[in-house]
């Protein structure tokens, strides 16, 4: 069934679909850094030379921690709705991830070290909770 037909988009996919949204905002971010930086012809090489500015240095490890975290959330939010078990408490925990992530991607480019672990660990929190009636289902 498709969206036009009566699907509905729940919160558990509004949020893996932000979650890409982060990603390309971190993926370009740190390449329009190093475009600034290198100019147009490193752009267009084989770009050997990875010594980045810290910035770039910073989106590319954002860039790798949002991957992990995106591969521990969506295989859950994804179980959890095809399973039928989404809630609007999963739902609310989803968008809060989705929050997390994208405070966690900006305090991470801005260099904000406390605040950002904050986010982090509120990601972590979200996907628990997002993830609790698959635990609930499997292991009650």
């Amino acid at each position: 069934m498709s969206l036009a037909e009566g699907a509905q988009m729940v919160p558990e996919l509004w949020a893996m679909a932000g979650l890409s949204a982060v990603w390309v905002f971190l993926v370009f971010g740190q390449q329009l850094f190093n475009d600034k930086a290198k100019g147009a012809a490193w752009a267009l090489s084989n770009r050997d030379d990875q010594d980045m500015p810290p910035t770039s240095q910073r989106l590319a490890r954002a860039t790798v921690n949002h991957v992990e975290n995106a591969v521990m959330f969506v295989p859950v939010a994804t179980a959890l709705v095809v399973a039928g078990l989404n809630t609007s408490v999963t739902g609310i925990a989803a968008l809060a991830f989705l929050a997390f992530r994208a405070g966690h991607a900006l305090t991470y480019a801005l260099g904000i070290t406390h605040i950002r672990s904050g986010f982090w660990i509120g990601g972590m929190v979200a996907t628990v909770v997002t993830g609790w009636p698959l635990i609930r289902a499997v292991f009650v």
